[in-house]
């Protein structure tokens, strides 16, 4: 019989493994729970690499299960002191899940604060959760990709004018797409000259994050990714309900993020408000309250070019800096490119059509004006402050005063 010995122990999220190597024996201990149980891989390791064994599941916490385990190894190999290797994994497993994280004691330098700083400023928080969300089809993803492009290089000159702050391995989790369209879109953006060519470790998902935890830390560790897109938070989440459920899949969701060590970018999708409400990231209200730097994305289509698309990204929530104003981008599409430019944005004509009758009746409280001032104040055509007015009209908020001037609705002409 060998003596027992300590065995080298390596720990990955969820999975601890177990070395013996006089014995020749690793023990793989995955998909491990606070209730005792684990799968249990057991291999015979030499030179020539691991060969398994045998493999079950157990209930760590249970003294017939593993001497019954203990009786099975048996079988390949008597001189293995099964009992004592069998306590060793049950102790040192259960120890290492309920351990939690050590205390600290923070004694902050304040002659040396320092942020903690961005992969991209202001869109990439390092090390929190950042979030980029709108309606369906405004580019979520495709503007997420060129970042990732940025960073993966250290980018500091490109047409987006989007800067990496440092070189940093990147990668994305796939819960909307496949590999052919990413493949396809990263491909039109390379083309068209938005981002340098890069490699882009991919890994599309189809359960939720909490589900494949394992998983997908796994392929974190294998290509040392800090910075990972995660398309989308609804699938990624399990949920995108508002109900209790959604809730427990939304604080799980984070849970499980705090424990792959990245830097999370998120896409999110649009709740869907009316009115002068804010449009807010679909779901729990956990997913706006635990993300740390979150932007709306909104899109128009050019007028002109039905190539070309004009974005606005919109600093709605920041918890470790001051909001930066909107930043406008150009797209232009062709079935082989896709080019992001950056170009001065025209806030007016992405706010929501409730939200422009506001700032119309906020800036006639100066006293009337004729459309053509409202509409270069506004940044707005003549044709759209018209149909603006008439329906503020409709609902008697504005008059149509005499010579083509307008004002609100029950203020005398004579004191305007």
């Amino acid at each position: 019989m060998i003596d027992f010995t300590k065995p080298e122990v390596t720990e990955a999220i969820g999975k601890l493994s177990f070395l013996w190597s006089e014995m020749e024996l690793k023990v793989v201990a995955d998909r491990i729970t606070d209730a005792g149980t684990a799968e249990l891989w057991f291999y015979h390791q030499n030179d020539t690499g691991d060969s398994l064994l045998h493999t079950t599941k157990a209930n760590l916490l249970s003294t017939s299960t593993m001497g019954q385990i203990s009786k099975r190894m048996a079988q390949h190999s008597e001189d293995i002191p099964w009992p004592q290797v069998l306590t060793y994994i049950s102790a040192h497993t259960m120890e290492l899940q309920r351990r939690g994280e050590p205390s600290a004691i923070i004694e902050p330098d304040i002659q040396n604060i320092k942020h903690p700083g961005y992969f991209i400023e202001p869109i990439i928080l390092k090390g929190a959760p950042s979030v980029i969300y709108g309606d369906k089809g405004v580019n979520k993803t495709t503007t997420a990709l060129a970042c990732l492009g940025i960073v993966a290089i250290g980018d500091t000159d490109n047409p987006t004018e989007l800067s990496a702050s440092t070189q940093t391995k990147v990668g994305m989790l796939d819960w909307e797409s496949n590999q052919q369209l990413t493949e396809y879109t990263l491909g039109r953006l390379i083309k068209g000259q938005t981002i340098k060519p890069f490699k882009l470790p991919y890994l599309r998902c189809r359960m939720p994050l909490a589900d494949d935890i394992e998983h997908i830390a796994n392929f974190i560790d294998v290509h040392k990714i800090k910075l990972a897109l995660l398309d989308s938070l609804g699938k990624a989440a399990g949920s995108d309900k508002f109900d209790p459920a959604g809730k427990v899949a939304a604080l799980k969701f984070f849970e499980c993020l705090d424990k792959l060590n990245i830097t999370p970018l998120i896409i999110g999708q649009n709740a869907k408000g009316e009115g002068e409400t804010k449009k807010t990231i679909y779901g729990s209200g956990f997913y706006t309250y635990y993300a740390r730097n979150i932007f709306e994305l909104k899109g128009k289509d050019d007028e002109i070019d039905s190539n070309r698309t004009h974005l606005a990204m919109f600093h709605q929530e920041a918890n470790y800096s001051k909001k930066y104003p909107p930043m406008g981008f150009c797209v232009d599409y062709s079935d082989t490119t896709i080019s992001i430019s950056r170009e001065a944005v025209s806030v007016s004509q992405f706010l929501e059509k409730a939200s422009q009758i506001k700032s119309l009746l906020e800036f006639l409280k100066g006293g009337a004006k004729p459309i053509t001032s409202i509409a270069t104040e506004l940044g707005m055509s003549d044709s759209r402050v018209r149909t603006l007015l008439k329906q503020a009209a409709r609902k008697k908020q504005v008059t149509d005063l005499t010579s083509g001037m307008w004002g609100l609705a029950g203020v005398d002409p004579r004191y305007v």
